[in-house]
């Protein structure tokens, strides 16, 4: 039991090594991606006015945000449509009206014997599920004797709802006009945009708009730029963390007092391995970067003789401000090539670091048809069908009578939402999926006679190509989906994925160059693999050796138990014996007294 108290200190360690493992892995992926240090921060000014800023809009800057500056006026805000009906004297007698109304395309049955509360509760019924109505209705007591129901739209825009009344008496008038959202960018000669909510997110990369109040005289100055400190916090989270795990391992392997007992992993040869490692990859150099800037102690990243990292605030603010891609280079993975339509998308934690070959030996091309010369117009109605990939959504689309083929373009564009975009090729009518290769596959029917496009399933291609070794002749496998080429497994470069956008095939220069953070997620995903990894390989040992011991506690408790009851057994037949010498004592104590006497 004394062993296995030993081996549960020994695992219990393992596992807070693993927990501060985990936290640096994770401190170094935050680093480990050119994505990761896109982090930014925006500030505005308003002029013009009298408002504040956050009167006007309020602003969140998130992922694809780039440097900028921005002039933005809020012209008006989106609104939605409301509407009332006309006055009724109770909300819950009978109103003896019956009939559908339809709102939204949606029937709601009204009975004679409805009252207001019954025809509020239908309507808020049918907010919910795969298809909601979107329209909430409510009850407006305007006095005693008069109360209105109300229809309100749950989103902006100046499309509102649609509303018919089949029952002829509730008398809906529009209260409130349904409204676009309207902003001007970048001033008079800049651009007038609308949008159906007061939430914009599509405007300005990476940026969202809150819109809060209009004021057509106030002009705001939106300034969008890197967050330093941002990303300076980020790599203070990394030295944080290596140096606790350092702590750690130092307070595991430094060597007892004379009356103080030894840490669990006292004199563990493989945590000393671990911090000889992780030390050696920390002062590592990057290469073939084209910046000097080639390990962390030159960009302010130190580390002093008792292996603890700091930053020196000065050097770091200033290689940020005035080398910010070097100091990206240093700590991500990322991949060059001379050819501009090959980049690096992702690495894995096993692709190798150098310089590579890559062959395309197939573009990918988008699913494309395209149909026979038109230059009339419809003589009647006719219904297309398109179905999106693999069979998935499909949606008709009416293209009426009398349309040419600029008409049939436009109605085809405002009528799907699979990414299909149709246009007028020199007056033939192309369709074609936005996505690239076998994914952006689909299918159309119904416009063969008039438009001449086939009906069937149209499907594009996926990049295809091989990757080697600079100055090898031994190929590895790549697989294409889209425009991207993966690595297979079991390769130098498993999980590399590369990004070919262009139209020719050929062969082309790329070198994959991990920094390192990068580095550093590949050597603690190898320790902290769950399955296998080092740490682990190290708990389920000792969770063996306790195991053993546990049934060896078991055997020896059943022997134990076993001799406890073999021993009770000898005691009570030695008692047994005992009880008749005693009676024989007795008798021949007897006789001999009744002779004596005698």
């Amino acid at each position: 039991e004394q062993s296995r108290s030993t081996l549960s200190d020994k695992k219990s360690a393992w596992s807070e090594v693993n927990t501060k493992l985990l936290s640096l892995k994770t401190a170094a992926g935050a680093l480990s991606s050119s994505d990761d240090f896109d982090v930014f921060k925006a500030s505005a000014t308003v002029s013009g006015s009298s408002s504040d800023v956050e009167d006007l809009l309020s602003y969140a800057v998130g992922s694809g945000a780039s440097e900028g500056s921005y002039s933005i006026t809020v012209n008006q805000l989106a609104t939605a449509e409301k509407r009332a009906s006309g006055g009724f004297d109770s909300t819950t007698a009978a109103l003896g009206i019956s009939g559908d109304i339809t709102i939204n395309g949606q029937v709601i049955s009204v009975a004679s014997t409805d009252n207001l509360s019954d025809i509020q509760g239908k309507i808020n019924a049918l907010n919910s599920g795969d298809d909601p109505l979107n329209v909430m209705a409510s009850i407006l007591k305007v006095s005693d004797s008069e109360y209105r129901l109300t229809l309100t739209s749950k989103t902006t825009g100046a499309a509102g709802f649609t509303y018919s009344d089949g029952t002829g008496s509730l008398a809906m008038t529009q209260i409130v006009a349904g409204q676009d959202a309207e902003i001007q960018v970048d001033g008079v000669n800049g651009f007038t945009i609308t949008r159906s909510s007061n939430t914009i997110t599509d405007v300005i990369s990476g940026v969202t708009l809150n819109l809060v109040g209009a004021d057509e005289g106030a002009e705001i100055t939106l300034s969008v730029g890197r967050d330093y400190t941002g990303v300076k916090e980020k790599i203070q989270d990394f030295v944080d963390a290596y140096n606790e795990l350092m702590d750690y391992i130092d307070q595991q392997t430094t060597a007892p007092e004379d009356d103080e007992d030894a840490s669990p992993l006292y004199a563990d040869v493989s945590l000393r391995t671990i911090k000889s490692t992780l030390r050696s990859v920390v002062l590592s150099e990057v290469s073939t970067l084209d910046s000097t800037l080639d390990h962390l102690s030159l960009i302010g990243v130190n580390i002093d003789k008792t292996g603890q990292l700091s930053i020196n605030e000065n050097t770091l603010e200033g290689y940020l401000e005035t080398n910010f891609e070097d100091v990206v280079n240093l700590f991500a993975a990322h991949g060059t090539s001379a050819n501009s339509s090959l980049s690096f998308v992702y690495s894995g934690n096993a692709t190798a670091e150098g310089d590579y070959e890559v062959e395309i030996t197939q573009a990918a091309t988008k699913a494309t048809a395209v149909g026979s010369v038109f230059s009339g117009t419809l003589g009647s109605d006719i219904t297309m069908t398109l179905t999106g990939s693999g069979g998935g959504t499909e949606q008709t689309i009416v293209l009426s009578a009398g349309s040419n083929l600029d008409d049939i373009v436009d109605a085809i564009n405002e009528g799907n939402t699979l990414g299909i975009v149709a246009e007028n090729d020199s007056g033939r009518l192309r369709l074609t999926n936005e996505a690239y290769g076998s994914s952006g596959r689909f299918t159309v029917s119904g416009i063969n006679a008039a438009l001449g496009i086939a009906d069937g399933e149209y499907a594009g291609v996926d990049v295809a190509g091989r990757i080697r070794r600079e100055g090898s002749t031994e190929w590895m496998t790549m697989t294409g989906k889209g425009q991207t080429l993966t690595g297979d497994d079991d390769q130098d470069v498993e999980g590399l994925v590369l990004a070919y956008t262009g139209t020719a095939a050929g062969t082309f220069d790329f070198s994959y160059i991990p920094g390192v953070a990068q580095k550093l997620e590949n050597v603690l995903f190898s320790m902290t693999d769950s399955v296998d990894g080092y740490v682990a390989g190290k708990q389920t040992s000792l969770q063996s050796q306790m195991d053993r011991l546990d049934r060896k506690i078991e055997d020896m408790e059943v022997r134990l138990t076993r001799y406890q009851s073999a021993l009770m057994a000898k005691y009570s037949a030695m008692e047994s014996m005992l009880s008749t010498l005693q009676s024989t004592q007795n008798w021949l104590t007897s006789q001999i007294s009744s002779l004596t006497s005698s």
